[in-house]
């Protein structure tokens, strides 16, 4: 698998340019990459619109690695005993809770066009899909400029929101209408999630 920009350079995705630049310098140094390797990673966090994609196809978890018994100490290594708690304090509370959290992130809240973009950019970074969905259709039902940077920006982002909420269908849906985008690398970045999403 192709390996992500973030991590040939070893960069966190609020990395800013200079960051970038000192992070390019650094690998090449190291040389733990092939330098084409390290140019193309430069050129796709340097462009938007190849960011995006970088920002898209970044795993959110990290690998998790097979855990060995033999990993632990000596000491930790003896069975322990079991206990089970007899009721779960607080479990009622917890769940009204979860139920009102789950409502408000179905109510329309009070929005201007910049604040839902934001959010919905926001929310879908932080992994709170649901609300992501909410506040980017409302944008893009909203937005009169569909031509725009921010536009584009809602869309690619609703479409991962799309994927990682369940919604599959709408994410093949929304991808498609990507695909006769003016922008080349657009319709590229369209015809490679749209092959991803197939699957």
């Amino acid at each position: 698998m192709k390996q992500n920009p973030y991590d040939i350079l070893g960069l966190s995705q609020l990395a800013s340019k200079a960051e970038i630049a000192q992070a390019v310098a650094l690998a090449i140094k190291e040389k733990k990459h092939p330098i084409d390797a390290i140019a193309k990673a430069q050129k796709s966090l340097i462009k938007t619109e190849e960011r995006i994609i970088a920002d898209y196809l970044r795993p959110i978890l990290p690998p998790i690695e097979e855990f060995q018994w033999s990993q632990l100490p000596a000491s930790e290594q003896s069975t322990s005993s079991l206990t089970l708690l007899s009721e779960f304090d607080g479990l009622d509370q917890a769940i009204a809770q979860a139920l009102q959290q789950q409502q408000q992130e179905r109510e329309t809240l009070p929005l201007n066009l910049s604040e839902l973009f934001s959010a919905g950019v926001t929310a879908c970074k932080e992994g709170r899909y649901p609300k992501a969905i909410k506040y980017l259709e409302d944008y893009r039902e909203a937005c009169t400029e569909t031509h725009s940077q921010n536009y584009l920006k809602a869309t690619i982002c609703l479409i991962k929101a799309y994927q990682m909420g369940g919604q599959l269908h709408r994410a093949i849906t929304l991808c498609k209408s990507l695909i006769n985008h003016s922008h080349p690398q657009v319709n590229t970045w369209a015809n490679k999630i749209l092959a991803i999403l197939s699957k």
